[in-house]
């Protein structure tokens, strides 16, 4: 049903990948003859009109995550037909920014990805002859065995079981953001002697390092970009550097150092984050979804270069239930969707718009 009127509400969604709860919080609605969020536009031709307001249509927000990323966005709904808006997060690895200062001017759809963001190989590794298989998993998931595609952006936790040629075996852990703006590229490198001395440090920082903790299998052992650590004894260690960044971004690397010289060491296994350079970044673009008569079509998977969303006005409006910062944005989105089932075909909407999108309170 195209031209229906809506109820205000917001509904905050934390969680797990995509959505894994829900809260429900009623404020205070405007009379229907002063409409506060609103979409009036076409769908392939078609008036279409909703108003916060009338109707029993709500207005929602959201911040869901995807892939470890947030996203924000806001849905107009009467039930029948729901258009939303959303906004990934930028700027991920700067813990505390706030996301509604940081929009850019210029707004992207999100797009599909076709091509991988990482490939995650056993030889990639300098120490690969004495490496018989390499073990992967992504925030848990299923293990995949020597060579890991990863086509989605996203910030994840990606492990690697290391199984050497001599039936040992080592695990190490990192943080991989990939398809996304990192804002401080570094690795960590070591060189222990045969003395037992380990050298570690950063490497390519590209911007200014403020700080740096060094820790020796969980033990804070030096504050320095560079460090020297006499007597390492034998066996394999686990070397963790925390990283904080003069722009605010701030990593955490690890490397596993063999203290008997067998080669039996892990590299920090970061430098996947540039081994696959991506070509588009994921940082504050926009998702567009529309729902009706049951049908769900999203504008991420079908070419949106040639449409645009002209954000107007970005206005404080209050806070929701859980503290969040409400903030109501006036737009003009110009966009095609395609059915998420590949089913019934492409769409193209065209409306005026202000809805509420909730952003974390900083």
């Amino acid at each position: 049903m195209r031209g229906a009127r809506a109820y205000i509400a917001f509904i905050v969604v934390f969680g797990g990948l995509l959505i894994t709860s829900c809260k429900k919080h009623t404020i205070d609605q405007p009379n229907s003859t002063d409409p506060v969020f609103t979409a009036e536009g076409t769908i392939d031709g078609s008036a279409f009109n909703l108003v916060a307001g009338d109707d029993n249509a709500y207005m929602f927000t959201s911040i869901q995550e995807e892939n470890g990323v947030q996203l924000f966005t806001g849905n107009l709904s009467d039930g029948d037909l729901s258009v939303e808006i959303g906004i990934y997060d930028g700027m991920i690895d700067i813990p505390g920014h706030v996301s509604i200062n940081s929009l850019p001017s210029d707004h992207v759809f999100s797009k599909e990805s076709t091509a991988p963001v990482a490939v995650l190989s056993k030889d990639a590794f300098p120490n690969v002859d004495v490496i018989d298989y390499v073990v992967w998993t992504v925030d848990g998931g299923a293990p995949v065995t020597n060579d890991l595609t990863i086509m989605e952006p996203g910030k994840y936790q990606v492990c690697a079981t290391i199984y050497f040629t001599d039936s040992s075996s080592e695990e190490l852990c990192s943080e991989m953001i990939l398809g996304y703006e990192r804002h401080a590229n570094c690795t960590i490198k070591h060189f222990l002697n045969q003395n037992g001395t380990l050298t570690a440090w950063v490497v390519d920082p590209q911007v200014a390092i403020e700080k740096v903790e060094w820790f020796l299998n969980d033990v804070l052992i030096s504050e320095n970009p560079e460090f020297a650590y006499d007597s390492l004894p034998g066996g394999n260690h686990i070397l963790r550097s925390q990283i904080s960044f003069e722009n605010g971004a701030k990593r955490t690397k690890s490397m596993i150092v063999d203290g008997d010289l067998s080669g039996k060491f892990i590299d920090d296994i970061t430098f996947f984050e540039t081994s696959t350079l991506a070509l588009l970044y994921r940082d504050f673009n926009i998702r567009v979804k529309l729902e009706e008569n049951g049908i769900t079509y999203a504008s991420d998977i079908i070419n949106n270069n040639a449409n645009t969303v002209s954000f107007e006005d970005v206005s404080y409006y209050g806070k929701d239930v859980n503290g969040n910062s409400v903030y109501k944005v006036r737009a003009h989105v110009v966009a095609t969707v395609q059915d998420v089932q590949n089913v019934n075909g492409t769409l193209d909407l065209d409306f005026e718009t202000t809805f509420g999108i909730a952003f974390p309170t900083e």
